[in-house]
């Protein structure tokens, strides 16, 4: 039995044009101060080519010991990592990847698909890149909020972060990356179900989850969006095409969770953040932190 739960908090920072650029950098820094308060480290993925509208607060976010990553290029519909070629997944990558350290000054080793989405082709760009984490997998998450829909690859995926085949990103194989998985139990370990289902479900599920990781040394991971605190004042036309269905998933699980009032959702976060900060025997680390401890446990 491992002696402490490794704990990743992962933020996903997208285009969010439902928010104003103000508000959505005030939200970001908000989101950092309640972490520093705590003593959390997390990561930060943000899309390239918005990366230098936030130039200020990512670097703030690094001097307090955050991560910050990478979420794609555009996050538009056809930046699809587990349909994309290899070539074009690897142009995608390098110019988001490029957009990003130009911002920082820092290179940029995690991952996250848009949409959480990747393939073994999306896997093959990172290692040649010098990424050394992807955290795209959501394995046993079945439901239909998901920008998925329904993966059927989730279903067999290991539960443990795990280094991918070649020819598959949801098998265990030798590439020399780490697949740090999104916690879940059917339900995904994510913000959307603290907003849906409450703080008391979601602190049950957390020690569900301490349960498992204390058993087997699975890292608990939970993922949010920064922009979920910013008020929504912008009204956008979002297209309800099938290609855009399957690229985005149902339009109404934006819906759902965003129900409540962005400072509602803050203080819910922070709830669950207490809860998690209060268990004996836990450590915060990020992405990379992590992937390179699991590359390499000497």
């Amino acid at each position: 039995m491992k002696k402490h739960i490794d704990i990743l908090i992962t933020c996903d920072i997208d285009p969010t044009p439902e928010a104003s650029i103000e508000d959505k950098r005030e939200a970001l820094r908000r989101c950092g101060d309640l972490f520093n308060e705590m003593g959390i480290k997390a990561t930060f993925y943000t899309v390239g080519n918005i990366a230098a509208d936030y130039q200020t607060e990512l670097l703030e976010l690094m001097e307090n010991g955050h991560e910050i990553g990478c979420h794609g290029l555009t996050h538009d519909n056809d930046e699809e990592y587990s349909t994309l070629s290899y070539e074009r997944a690897k142009d995608y990558l390098s110019r988001a990847k490029t957009a990003i350290e130009n911002v920082t000054g820092v290179a940029v080793r995690a991952f996250r698909g848009p949409r959480v989405k990747t393939s073994h082709r999306t896997q093959q760009a990172l290692e040649e890149l010098g990424f050394t984490s992807d955290s795209s997998v959501c394995p046993q998450r079945i439901d239909f909020i998901s920008s998925n829909l329904i993966n059927p690859h989730w279903i067999t995926a290991p539960r443990k972060t795990y280094r991918p085949h070649i020819k598959s990103a949801f098998k265990r194989g030798q590439r020399n990356l780490a697949v740090i998985p999104v916690s879940a139990l059917v339900m995904p370990f994510i913000s959307g179900m603290l907003y849906i289902f409450g703080f008391l479900m979601m602190r049950i599920f957390f020690k569900l989850l301490c349960f498992e990781s204390r058993i087997t040394g699975k890292p608990i991971v939970y993922l949010l969006h920064p922009s979920e605190y910013a008020p929504m004042t912008k009204a956008v036309k979002h297209e309800q095409s099938a290609k855009a269905i399957l690229a985005r998933g149902f339009y109404f699980r934006r819906h759902l969770k965003l129900r409540h009032t962005p400072e509602d959702r803050f203080q819910l976060t922070r709830r669950l953040l207490e809860a998690m900060v209060k268990t004996d025997r836990i450590k915060f680390l990020t992405a990379t932190d992590y992937a390179e401890s699991f590359l390499d446990p000497r």
